[in-house]
């Protein structure tokens, strides 16, 4: 019988166990400097990594840089999410920057941690 309300015993806490949810990401921030050297207008939007199809604005718009200066765009991320940039020529996505328009090129040098503080300049030329 003792054996029994072991086995019992082990089997609840087990279930109990399977059912608690993971911890959350803590929420944070990140800003994006960027600015544009190219003479066309640029569009600009953020991919993350992790999160499938999460994109910075999302719903199919993104950032404009309409001239040559250091745009802050600051987004709402999790903590330790990698989020990579991308940017094309406005009306023309084949011309393009980091990973793209909708993240769909290969990029190394794109993409950085969510962590609360900010990139360095970056400038699409």
């Amino acid at each position: 019988m003792r054996k029994v309300r072991i086995v019992f015993a082990a089997v609840v806490v087990a279930l109990m166990l399977a059912f608690v949810p993971e911890p959350a990401q803590a929420q944070s921030e990140m800003t994006f400097r960027i600015r544009s050297d190219d003479d066309y207008k640029i569009q600009v939007a953020f991919y993350s990594q992790d999160r499938k199809g999460h994109v910075w604005l999302g719903g199919g718009k993104a950032y404009n840089l309409d001239d040559s200066q250091v745009h802050n765009m600051k987004i709402s991320c999790l903590g330790g999410e990698k989020i990579c940039y991308g940017g094309w020529v406005t009306g023309n996505a084949k011309r393009y920057w980091g990973v793209g328009n909708n993240n769909s090129q290969r990029c190394e040098k794109c993409c950085f941690t969510c962590n609360g503080g900010q990139t360095p300049v970056i400038t699409l030329e």
